[in-house]
């Protein structure tokens, strides 16, 4: 088991050694000191021969490091050792930069300030706010060997009263002779707007007589398979640039903006899967999804979603809505062409679209997450990513129309006319809303912003939109011919 210590100056790393040497070291766990900055090397010198002189029976299990001074840079290489816990030993000059080692680690984590020696039992540490939870504990036991034995603050009110003055009235009335106590604030959410996450900050820039120390308990573990399969996804497909991203928004706030344009050549692309789905031609059909343009409003849509834009969420919902009827219209006109030479018929080709199955839903899903992914990379081609949307929504939609022009209302042992279609269009653009909203989540078209009504909007949108897609979903398992 690894253990990172963070120090950025020499009384930093005097008071990092004196920690980890029974902490760390007497338990078998190897260190990584890393110092951030890559002209801090004499900094980094300096620790090498401190270990020399203080810790040289345990040398070999002691790695001395200079990595780059941001956080991203400090959590990798933490991350690539093996680390399973972090130490960061306060210094005012580095707090902000230390701030965010503590933010954004996903170890259990501990950013530390204080001048007396580490504590050697339960009794000598103490859980400002409230008893520690199962992983703060667990965090606990990892960074100190024990948890804390007593609790200070005896039941604060954690959403009004102000923390960090009752915390300080209660270390005077009860710690006032303790002075080589441990106070712990354990954070189970590190977040800007936390109350106990700004009350424990208070604490640590203006300190007590005691030792202070943040404890941040790290992820759970279905986080770190998240984090895991993140970093993986990140590996393969690096994220976008800030320009990238800013073109690709830029796209597709305008290609969900409803036009004429659109308008017309989904009208022409109903209109020709309309002459496929007739002729039981396959390439007719594959030559209208070529050219339906429905992609980009559905992926506004998702993007809408991603980022809580009501606005371009609406804009984009408009957008798929006119282009829906006006290819649902332009089937029916075809229809009734149609039948100006020749008897009604339902073909082959459109009754499979009259019986939606679980698998056809897929092809929607399938290529929503095809279309955003490609869609992100300029390396590859959108428009046969585009070709898979529009074959999961504009034979369904001309089939529906043709339907309606040739009155075929009745269901049958082969499906449900016009109703089997427009479910099936239906699923599909909610599937692929979805499905497109988390592929560019995860290529980083996100907006970096604390929790507010948006989040709250979003969240009542996916679920939903994923509600009418589970009753879809059990409409798609209706037994037609057992009725």
């Amino acid at each position: 088991m690894s253990f990172v210590l963070i120090v950025g100056s020499e009384k930093a790393l005097t008071r990092g050694l004196e920690w980890c040497e029974p902490l760390c070291l007497q338990r078998g766990m190897s260190l990584h000191i890393v110092v951030p900055g890559s002209d801090r090397k004499a900094l980094a010198e300096l620790a090498r021969l401190r270990v020399s002189e203080r810790l040289a029976k345990d040398r070999e299990k002691i790695h001395i490091d200079l990595v780059d001074d941001n956080a991203s840079a400090v959590l990798g290489h933490a991350r690539k050792s093996g680390c399973k816990a972090m130490l960061i030993i306060y210094r005012e000059d580095d707090a902000k930069l230390q701030r965010h080692f503590f933010e954004e680690s996903r170890i259990p984590s501990m950013w530390l300030r204080g001048s007396g020696p580490p504590p050697k039992s339960p009794e000598e540490v103490w859980s400002v706010f409230r008893p520690f939870g199962r992983m703060g504990t667990a965090a606990c036991n990892t960074l100190l060997g024990f948890s804390p034995g007593s609790l200070l603050c005896e039941d604060p009110d954690l959403e009004s009263d102000d923390l960090a003055t009752v915390a300080r009235e209660s270390i005077e009335s009860e710690l006032a002779s303790e002075l080589e106590a441990l106070l712990v604030v354990d954070i189970e959410h590190v977040a800007p707007q936390d109350r106990l996450y700004g009350a424990g900050r208070s604490l640590l820039e203006e300190p007590p007589a005691q030792s202070i120390a943040l404890l941040h308990p790290g992820d759970t573990f279905l986080e770190a398979i998240g984090v895991r399969i993140r970093h993986w996804a990140e590996r393969v497909a690096p994220p976008m640039d800030r320009d990238q991203r800013i073109e690709l928004a830029q796209d597709l706030q305008l290609g969900s903006q409803p036009n004429l344009e659109f308008l017309g050549l989904m009208s022409a692309a109903s209109m020709l899967a309309s002459f496929g789905l007739l002729q039981n031609s396959a390439a007719v059909i594959i030559g209208a999804m070529l050219i339906a343009p429905l992609m980009t409003p559905i992926l506004g849509a998702g993007l809408a979603l991603t980022q809580g834009n009501r606005p371009l969420f609406q804009s984009a919902l408009w957008t798929i809505l006119s282009g829906f009827l006006g290819a649902l219209v332009a089937s029916v006109l075809f229809g009734w062409l149609y039948l100006a030479f020749h008897d009604p018929i339902v073909t082959s080709e459109m009754w499979s679209r009259c019986r939606p199955s679980p698998l056809d839903i897929c092809v929607g899903l399938v290529g929503g997450l095809a279309a955003s992914y490609a869609r992100t990379r300029h390396h590859l081609s959108s428009a046969l990513a585009g070709a898979a949307i529009a074959a999961a929504l504009v034979p369904p939609i001309a089939t529906a129309g043709l339907q309606l022009a040739f009155w075929q209302w009745g269901p049958s042992d082969r499906g449900f006319p016009i109703t089997g279609p427009l479910l099936l269009v239906a699923v599909n653009v909610l599937t692929i809303m979805i499905g497109s909203s988390f592929i560019l989540w995860s290529r980083g078209m996100r907006v970096d912003r604390s929790p507010s009504a948006k989040d709250r909007w979003v969240l009542r949108m996916l679920a939903m939109l994923t509600l009418l897609v589970l009753l879809i979903l059990v409409w798609t398992f209706h037994p037609f011919s057992d009725e």
